[in-house]
């Protein structure tokens, strides 16, 4: 069972929304978020000092960004998530067979959520909405104020939804 009370560098990366090597570089440049486990290679931290030297390098998400997503899992969980990102890859991406789409979500907002795999809808403003089948779900870390929530899938997993409109046009005469 993983130790939500501790995080790593990618953990990290993930809360304050770079890529592993900006964090690596932060702890070189500015210190003051010292391992208490793992390796040198991947060393661990506490999950509340990490978030504290987060904030005090003014690296953490803003706490009410504008345009959340709302996401209802098979069986009716609702969980707002801010920050909303989908990623599809390009051609010659790395990892262009697989999609994700990543929020914060409030901390107490995980309960429920279906664990390792969930079926979804993704609605985010001004966008299509769209369905996943069976994607893997990772909350990154847990404890704080913010939790990072991944869905991850094989791209022909996303399926585009119509649009319904909420009133129905009339007629003129």
């Amino acid at each position: 069972m993983p130790n939500h009370d501790v995080v790593n560098l990618s953990q990290i990366a993930r809360m304050a929304g770079v890529g592993r090597a900006a964090v690596v570089n932060w702890r070189r440049r500015h210190g003051g978020l010292d391992a208490t486990g793992g390796t040198a290679e991947s060393p661990t931290f506490p999950l509340a000092a990490a978030e504290q030297w987060l904030r005090a390098l003014g690296r953490l998400p803003q706490a009410t960004p504008a345009e959340p997503a709302t996401l209802t899992f098979e069986g009716g969980q609702m969980v707002t998530a801010y920050v909303p990102d989908l990623r599809v890859p390009g051609p010659g991406d790395r990892y262009d067979r697989y999609e994700e789409f990543g929020g914060y979500i409030a901390a107490e907002g995980r309960d429920g959520i279906p664990w390792p795999r969930a079926s979804v809808r993704i609605d985010v403003p001004g966008q299509t909405p769209y369905e996943v089948t069976d994607a893997n779900v990772d909350i990154s870390y847990a404890g704080g104020t913010w939790q990072y929530l991944s869905l991850t899938w094989p791209a022909p997993r996303r399926q585009l939804l119509a649009i319904t409109p909420t009133t129905t046009p009339t007629k003129e005469r």
